[in-house]
């Protein structure tokens, strides 16, 4: 299980934090599995623009037909573009909420530190693996500190919030995102870092909207990521460089005989490699 993140910040590389997912690696994760997994329905369907966001075309001034597909005797006049608008929204809950429906809004419902150990696995030292190779073609792999690595837990819920005119609708949404949850890509999330624990889903609720009605449903579910920081080991010794002086030590205040000096350097890959 691994995962990682950028940020815009400068704090994370500079304190060496490879890796630490606790709100916004896992919305994104979420949002991003949600968003391909309804690509592939035909009722439902997901569609993106260019830029990864919700295709929501404008229907200002369109003409009757422009949503119907390219197909045998259609006229591509009323359909100038391939790409059809999306059926779904799928994004992140904002202050508004969403007017296009239904939709399936993702937030963080917060997050909390576990340890996994009391010093934070800060006894941790990872190696390097150096393949060394003779003159006489013996192998030997030889080990090499190179950073002293600290970890622990993240665990935190993620809300998705489904809103639908539709009482069918909402059902059916509730329905299909449990499954993609639970089994579908359960072990895909597992991969990559975000481990969901069993969901649970809201009472049904509605609310009257302008002339209409909206249906929504809430599921909730607990997740579990990690944090590691590796903070490299950048005072090992690398060399010994050994000096040898010639001189007389049963006289008192031997000087050492010129040009009779030795020096060498031993590289501490070679001495571990002959050990």
């Amino acid at each position: 299980m691994g995962s990682n993140n950028f940020y815009r910040s400068d704090l994370m590389g500079i304190y060496n934090v490879v890796q630490s997912s606790m709100i916004v690696y896992p919305k994104e994760v979420i949002i991003a599995t949600l968003r391909d997994y309804f690509s592939k329905d035909s009722y439902y369907h997901f569609s993106k623009d260019a830029f990864g966001f919700p295709n929501t075309t404008d229907h200002t001034d369109l003409p009757l037909g422009a949503d119907l597909p390219y197909g045998p005797g259609s006229n591509p006049q009323l359909n100038p573009s391939p790409i059809l608008p999306t059926r779904i929204f799928i994004g992140e809950n904002y202050r508004n909420d969403s007017i296009f429906y239904p939709a399936i809004l993702v937030k963080s419902g917060g997050s909390k530190y576990v340890p996994i150990s009391i010093n934070r696995n800060q006894e941790t030292i990872r190696y390097q693996k150096i393949l060394m190779t003779d003159g006489y073609g013996n192998e030997t792999i030889v080990t090499k500190p190179t950073s002293i690595v600290t970890a622990g837990a993240w665990e935190g819920s993620i809300i998705i919030d489904i809103m639908t005119r539709s009482l069918r609708a909402r059902d059916e949404l509730v329905e299909v995102v449990g499954m993609c949850l639970t089994d579908i890509h359960f072990d895909m999330l597992h991969e990559i870092g975000v481990i969901v624990k069993p969901i649970s889903i809201s009472g049904t609720t509605e609310t009257d909207d302008r002339n209409d009605k909206l249906f929504r449903q809430t599921i909730t579910f607990d997740i579990r990521t990690e944090w590691r920081r590796e903070i490299p080991i950048v005072n090992t010794i690398d060399a010994v460089m050994l000096a040898i002086n010639f001189a007389d030590l049963s006289k008192p205040n031997p000087t050492p005989a010129p040009n009779l000096t030795i020096n060498a350097d031993i590289n501490i890959i070679d001495m571990l490699a002959d050990m």
